[in-house]
């Protein structure tokens, strides 16, 4: 009897499952397209709405989110691009490689890169193509309405006002060109952000050419194997704070293009943070919540912070390696930098610079919640430095870098990178004295042969900053023991 009632309610329970998984698995309707305006090219402006596939009821809304749909529905006049005028003239250069978002790059007859990159998104990408005529397909592109369609408008004045290089992007409609040539079929009738390319964001003297642009992927290997290559540490936390501030959470490497900035050392590569798609995003609804427990980084853009793993769960690995040298003073300065210069009318005068239609609808909000976030970006900023001073990651390029290690009598550990170089002036890249009671451990990490250590101090007792030296291929090896004075061969 017993074991009768219990194969009833494996059955009760088991059995909605199992249907609601073949409902949502079926493929039975068509497979989704990016969403499409109605535009003549003779137009100069035309009305379109990003989404009015994300219009949903209440009970939707209770579930899967309200996001920023009431935006994604709203009408707004918007500027039809004129290849033939803009720019004097664009011509179509190659496809962008991104996963969610159609880009295409362009090229002025003078030479300069532009760069259009659709509002709306292709989510049902990131799930299998045999899924792609299923309710599933669905209800994952429906989550593109959690973004703000027009958040890389608002946040461009905002990365202008703290120093970084900025683009200046306007909302345009592709219209069927025949200037589009071979990508008219994928690009024809979509709305977008147009911008500058990462280069032409970086003022130069007239006459000037454009100057060194790199993808992170490029910019790695160097670091790695020559140490006469450095980053902008205090320029990348600047725009990492920045982006806790503006709650956009996918500032993976491939979010970032580097400028090479020639030192009398070497050179040093400044950050330029691209793609503010997830700026504001508001993952909200009774669903969302549920997969926050497992995925945290779908966050909700309000006036307080979200969990700090969230925010930096797709960046950490480049967290901890590009920010291991700086000192909390030196986080607390840059902290400092940015609320002094996020002002009340900084902050204002971005947010109006969405289409009015927007603005009516979530300018005061965002401006609001931005303001107070400004008041409580000391704390997380202090959370972030906490974290990523417990076990810091210091990289040694493979030649030219001289390290000393120093154990000093409070239990602090001090590091100092410089050239190992003839004929590089004395200088030092990285000096930074971790605190046992902020720090566990340092792992140091070499890349090709081992460089030149200089090893002194006593470690004291516990507790003690343990500290750890792998190869490139991530395999321990052997520090000496401290003395008065070591070099590693």
């Amino acid at each position: 009897m017993k074991a009768g009632r219990v194969r009833t309610w494996i059955l009760l329970i088991l059995g909605p499952l199992l249907v609601g998984a073949v409902v949502l698995l079926l493929p039975v309707l068509p497979r989704l397209d990016m969403v499409r305006q109605k535009v003549s090219p003779t137009e100069d402006s035309v009305l379109v709405r990003a989404g009015e596939r994300y219009a949903a009821g209440p009970v939707q809304r209770i579930f899967l989110g309200r996001h920023w749909r009431d935006l994604w529905t709203q009408p707004v006049r918007i500027e039809v691009l004129k290849l033939r005028e803009f720019a004097g003239g664009l011509l179509p250069l190659r496809e962008g490689g991104g996963l969610e978002t159609r880009s295409l790059h362009f090229i002025s007859r003078s030479g300069r890169r532009f760069i259009f990159r659709s509002t709306d998104k292709e989510l049902v990408r990131l799930i299998h193509y045999g899924l792609g005529r299923s309710l599933l397909s669905r209800l994952v592109q429906d989550q593109t309405s959690a973004s703000h369609p027009a958040s890389p408008l608002v946040a461009a004045p905002l990365q202008a006002a703290v120093g970084l290089p900025f683009p200046h992007p306007r909302l345009v409609v592709l219209p069927p060109d025949p200037g589009l040539g071979v990508y008219q079929e994928r690009f024809a009738g979509l709305l977008g952000t147009l911008q500058e390319g990462p280069a032409e964001m970086i003022a130069v003297p007239a006459g000037g050419g454009l100057p060194d642009v790199e993808d992170t992927d490029e910019v790695l290997p160097r670091l790695d194997s020559l140490a006469i290559h450095q980053v902008d540490a205090c320029g990348f936390l600047t725009a990492r704070l920045l982006d806790l501030w503006l709650n956009d959470w996918d500032r993976h490497a491939r979010q970032w293009r580097w400028v090479a900035v020639p030192q009398s050392w070497g050179t040093l590569w400044r950050p330029i943070p691209v793609d503010r798609d997830q700026a504001f995003a508001r993952y909200d609804g009774l669903l969302l919540a549920l997969a926050r427990l497992r995925t945290t980084k779908l966050s909700v853009f309000g006036p307080h912070y979200p969990h700090l793993q969230g925010l930096t769960r797709n960046s950490g690995w480049l967290d901890r390696r590009l920010l291991a040298g700086l000192s909390r003073a030196t986080w607390d300065s840059v902290t400092g930098f940015l609320v002094s210069r996020l002002s009340d009318s900084v902050i204002d005068a971005a947010v109006r610079q969405m289409p009015d239609a927007y603005w009516q609808l979530s300018g005061p909000p965002i401006a609001s919640a931005l303001k107070q976030r400004r008041e409580g970006l000391r704390p997380i900023a202090n959370d972030f430095y906490a974290e990523l001073a417990r076990r810091p990651e210091v990289h040694l390029a493979a030649a030219g870098t001289l390290a000393r290690l120093t154990y000093l009598p409070d239990g602090s550990v001090e590091l100092v990178l410089g050239p190992d170089t003839e004929g590089i002036e004395p200088t030092s890249w990285l000096v930074r004295r971790f605190l046992p009671g902020e720090t566990e451990r340092i792992d140091l990490h070499a890349h090709g042969a081992i460089p030149r250590i200089i090893v002194s101090g006593s470690q004291p007792g516990e507790p003690r900053i343990e500290v750890r030296l792998f190869d490139a291929a991530g395999n321990e090896l052997p520090l000496p023991r401290p003395g008065p004075a070591y070099v590693s061969k």
